[in-house]
């Protein structure tokens, strides 16, 4: 929609200038984010936007699409920081939406202080905020790059995740070296328990990370909680960008976490950005994409990107790293695994990108998952584009040969500047997504980083903001509702308790059409730097009715509703809830039908091959052939017949 009619015309404007530029700061174009929230408790759904070098700025909905800005009237102008993700809590806890903006860049700490904007009432309908970031104990100055809470250690109320990114410049972040593994780095995220102080009357939180197992570095640039193995206790998911690894720290329901992300995963990408965390085949299991920059044509592979590094692969395997390549990243959730005597292990994930046809979608940042034709199944929208083509081989061919000779503003006016247009997959249902792109309207060239979804106009589909640089941002109306004989749908909105009045945490499934079944888990942080609608959203086709729902609340309460309407807003209560939740786990996948004995007295066999590099030699080679490996042998060795 063009902000002729929307009112909207902001812009996260980014002007290249001597002490801002791609080359003295890598992430000079990783953008702003976008929070949907209704700031002003009139039931239409506000926009707040960030933004590097200008105010941030925050729209009231009027209706109809149209809206207003309010930015200096309600004081959340971002205080001159370089200002990226924003996370919106009801932080007090009364009913009125508060919003965590994180800061970056600058040499001073203070201008790195991320910001808590605590809504402190509505006056004349526009809300009225306060910046409180240090009363509570958030105003964390290590370059974060995102921020989500939650309650991981299950006591009601909701702490705190904070992602830091600070790049070292005294070596390039994709050197091989050792992992920090101590919590010694800036490059360390931080978690804060929320402990309610009474002399402030209000929650204080408590920096916990060291003693919490949050200790491993990482560039990081993408966040989502989930409770990812199903057993109550919510899990962390990080992105990393460069060579240092995802992270997947696994709640110990002691107050610890480990990372468990080489246990659940074969490989990842290698510089993740944002990631989403859904479930793509309605089994009930959480499935995770994350975002790369592999373009989909020859002609940017060939330009932007060199050919596979086989001395990299060895290094990765050196120095500890998982096996990270340069593509998009879906990974299936097979369910949890039965192992020996019947004992239970962890989920295991197949990375499914190639197969599912997201793999490439050139340099991306905000996967969403959401259902926004309401045929029952989560599709994907994906943003990309990066103002400079920092990875273009000529360039950087030009630029080995001209450092010492160009001005710094010839070196960045020779980086190529090329717009793509975001992605749109539609989901076939069937483990595969089409591109649907131009279909849905939104094949147009732009440079975006942050996005968020909600139903702005209330007509119950999902509506779309797209955060661009050095353009307006990006309005999408969805005209789904035309179609609502095959596209109904039901929204749900959550009341929690006094300590969690959003509820944040809760898992809703829904049963429908006898064998059909969908699941939501209830947080908002999702994407790249972003806060989506805080109602669940479930597509159902041409469904009239939903057979059962089930919430299990954050207080360990279950609820069951039985023939839901559908094509509504429905409002459920925590108080309503009554049963206990039990979580049991359940093996839906074998590991395998063998026992490993290979180090058993019936049978020791080691075979050793020479390291031989066949590429060093001849570089054209797409398979090595000098090592071929044992060959395999099929026989009944321990004679059981």
């Amino acid at each position: 929609m063009t902000s002729d009619h929307t009112g909207i015309n902001f812009i996260n404007t980014i002007v290249e200038k001597d002490s801002i530029n791609i080359i003295d700061y890598e992430y000079v174009y990783n953008g702003g984010g976008v929070a949907l929230a209704d700031f002003n408790n009139d039931g239409l759904t506000d926009i707040y936007f960030t933004a590097n070098l200008t105010s941030n700025k925050l729209y009231l909905n009027k209706g109809d699409m149209q809206f207003t800005d309010v930015t200096s009237e309600a004081g959340v102008t971002g205080e001159g920081r370089w200002c990226n993700n924003v996370s919106v809590i009801d932080i007090n806890n009364d009913g009125l939406k508060d919003i965590y903006v994180c800061a970056t860049k600058y040499k001073e700490p203070a201008l790195r202080k991320n910001l808590l904007y605590v809504n402190k009432g509505i006056i004349s309908g526009v809300p009225a905020f306060k910046e409180s970031a240090n009363e509570y104990g958030i105003d964390d100055n290590g370059n974060s790059t995102s921020a989500a809470f939650f309650d991981y250690d299950n006591d009601g109320d909701l702490d705190l995740y904070v992602l830091n990114n600070k790049p070292d410049t005294s070596f390039y972040p994709g050197t091989f070296r050792a992992r920090v593994l101590d919590a010694k780095t800036q490059n360390t995220g931080r978690l804060y328990q929320n402990n309610f102080s009474d002399s402030l009357s209000h929650s204080f939180f408590t920096d916990v990370s060291v003693q919490s197992g949050i200790s491993i570095e990482g560039y990081g640039l993408g966040l989502n909680i989930t409770d990812i193995n199903r057993d109550g206790w919510k899990d962390i998911l990080v992105t990393n960008d460069y060579i240092s690894e995802d992270l997947l720290y696994i709640n110990n329901r002691n107050g610890t976490f480990s990372n468990k992300a080489s246990t659940y995963f074969k490989h990842t990408s290698m510089s993740a950005m944002g990631n989403d965390v859904a479930d793509i085949n309605n089994d009930g299991l959480m499935d995770i994409v994350a975002m790369d920059m592999l373009p989909p044509d020859n002609l940017r592979k060939k330009t932007n990107f060199g050919g596979n590094n086989y001395n990299s692969f060895i290094m990765n395997d050196t120095y500890g790293y998982m096996y990270q390549y340069t593509r998009n990243t879906l990974q299936l959730n097979n369910g949890p695994r039965l192992l020996q005597n019947d004992s239970i292990g962890d989920p295991s994930f197949s990375e499914i990108s190639f197969l599912a046809g997201i793999a490439e979608t050139d340099w991306s940042w905000t996967p969403s998952l959401a259902d926004f034709d309401d045929d029952g199944f989560k599709d994907l929208l994906v943003t990309n584009g990066f103002p400079r083509d920092v990875t273009d081989n000529d360039f950087i061919h030009y630029r080995d040969n001209a450092v010492n000779i160009a001005s710094k503003e010839t070196v960045v006016k020779q980086m190529p500047q090329v717009k793509i247009p975001n992605y749109c997959f539609k989901n076939g249902g069937n483990l595969s997504f089409t591109d649907a792109t131009a279909a849905w309207g939104m094949k147009v060239p732009s440079f975006s980083n942050g996005a968020a979804y909600a139903d702005l106009d209330n007509d119950g589909d999902l509506d779309y903001v797209v955060n661009n640089i050095n353009d307006e941002a990006f309005i999408y109306e969805n005209n789904n509702e035309k179609n609502k004989e095959h596209a109904n749908y039901l929204n749900i909105k959550f009341k929690g308790d006094e300590k969690n009045v959003d509820a944040i945490g809760a898992f809703v499934t829904i049963y429908y059409d006898a064998a059909k079944k969908q699941v939501h888990e209830h947080t908002p942080y999702r994407g790249y730097l972003s806060t989506v609608d805080f109602n669940a959203h479930f597509g159902i086709g041409s469904t009239k009715e939903i057979d059962s729902i089930i919430i299990d609340w954050p207080n360990g309460k279950q609820q069951l509703l039985t023939n839901v309407k559908v094509n509504q807003l429905l409002k459920v209560n925590i108080d309503q809830a009554t049963r206990i939740t039990k979580y049991v786990t359940v093996a839906i996948n074998s590991s395998s039908l063998f026992t490993e004995i290979t180090d058993s007295a019936l049978f020791k066999f080691a075979s050793a091959e020479m390291d031989y590099v066949d590429f060093n030699f001849q570089k054209m080679l797409p398979h090595k052939l000098s090592q071929y490996g044992p060959s395999l042998a099929v026989a009944d060795i321990d004679g059981n017949g």
